[in-house]
């Protein structure tokens, strides 16, 4: 009997040191999974911009940051939601294609149409306006009434995959150009390679600085369109519909605050306020 016993507590013993052993390697791994989660719950987002600065809505600024209101309103906003940008600088054809495709989240600045949206899901509303005009060299004499058949008789450097209204947009009388970015849409305009060109003010104004041109161009008014601008998300995220959700609600209480109207009058968009 007593050699019975001693086999039952000596197992007894080794028995507990190995469940001891396994209770600890669970709680080690049960910390590790609860770490681990911790990480998983930091929510990135990959947001695409055009390799061309467009400002006001996003440029590289004299101190080399990516500035613009685009980026100063993800900026605030995805913090308070719990998400951390990652931003992917593309070619336009391609930021288009990477959110058909899923390999960019969002895009930070987005016309609204119905081509698009088959691939995006919008925020609720917009977070800024933009105006696009008519440009021409300034020895040129092209006036615009605010009626598209003023221009049917002249050829018009415009960005291939950009919107610029629909009207413009579904203009098939019109002689259109279409060249790959801003940068490009300059040099051919003072080249003369086209009469006219389309385009928001700033971004075009800009390019005429960076590569060195001495004379101006001249925008002409009135605007040929002026469309709020969006986030969207790309219907291939699994949570698309949930994000837009978060960012519309952020965005309608920061245009709101007395810090969106700053940025206004930052990017001098005081006079496209909604």
């Amino acid at each position: 009997m007593s050699l019975i016993l001693y086999i039952v507590s000596h197992y007894s013993t080794k028995l507990f040191i190995c469940l001891l052993f396994i209770v600890q390697c669970t709680g080690a791994a049960a910390e590790q999974r609860f770490t681990a989660g911790s990480d998983a719950n930091t929510k990135n987002l990959s947001a695409a911009l055009a390799e061309a600065d467009y400002p006001p809505f996003y440029f590289v600024d004299d101190k080399d940051r990516l500035s613009g209101i685009s980026i100063d309103v993800l900026e605030y906003i995805a913090p308070k939601l719990g998400y951390s940008i990652d931003y992917k600088r593309l070619s336009w054809p391609r930021v288009l294609k990477s959110l058909e495709l899923g390999s960019v989240d969002m895009v930070t600045t987005f016309f609204n149409t119905g081509e698009r949206a088959t691939h995006v899901v919008y925020t609720g509303v917009p977070h800024a306006v933009e105006s696009n005009h008519f440009i021409a060299l300034s020895s040129t004499t092209v006036t615009y009434t605010g009626n598209l058949s003023d221009m049917e008789s002249l050829s018009i450097g415009t960005i291939r995959g950009y919107s610029y209204g629909q009207t413009f947009d579904d203009a098939d009388f019109l002689k259109k150009v279409p060249v790959l970015d801003e940068p490009t849409l300059v040099r051919m305009l003072f080249a003369s390679r086209f009469e006219i060109a389309v385009g928001n003010p700033f971004a075009v104004k800009l390019q005429v600085k960076r590569q060195g041109y001495q004379r101006e161009l001249r925008v002409i008014e009135p605007p040929i369109d002026v469309s709020p601008i969006y986030m969207g998300v790309s219907r291939k995220h699994t949570e698309a519909l949930g994000i837009a959700a978060e960012l519309t609600s952020a965005i309608v209480k920061f245009r709101n605050a007395d810090q969106y109207k700053k940025l206004l009058q930052k990017y001098g968009m005081e006079q496209l306020a909604f």
